[in-house]
């Protein structure tokens, strides 16, 4: 029973880390990429960011409307980003990283 429980346990933290999106960093400040706060509103919506990284980013359309949507309308939804990244073949989520680098962010940098 008790390697059972612990089975379901580990199924679930990897069912859990797989769906996380990254730590995107830019002036020296990091955010989990769908955070809902009002400063990566500001950083990625407001500035304009995030319309730049999706024209660069090689992804499909419904990819780059899904991620639009639940950053910056007032849908705002940081599980709807995970779902959206977690449908993402690895493909997709490389080249949304490589768009992210290409306009002035670092990816998993962890500043001190």
């Amino acid at each position: 029973m008790r390697k059972l429980v612990s089975a379901i346990a580990a199924a679930a933290l990897l069912a859990a880390g797989c769906s996380s999106t990254f730590m995107m960093v830019k002036n020296g400040t990091g955010y989990m990429l769908g955070s809902d706060s009002n400063e990566v509103y500001r950083l990625l919506c407001e500035s304009g960011d995030l319309q730049k990284i999706l024209l660069d980013a090689q992804l499909g359309q419904d990819a780059k409307d899904d991620l639009y949507r639940y950053n910056c309308s007032p849908e705002r939804s940081r599980d709807k980003v995970k779902q959206t990244y977690a449908s993402m073949v690895p493909a997709e989520r490389k080249a949304l990283r490589v768009a992210f680098k290409s306009n002035g962010y670092e990816i998993n940098a962890m500043h001190c």
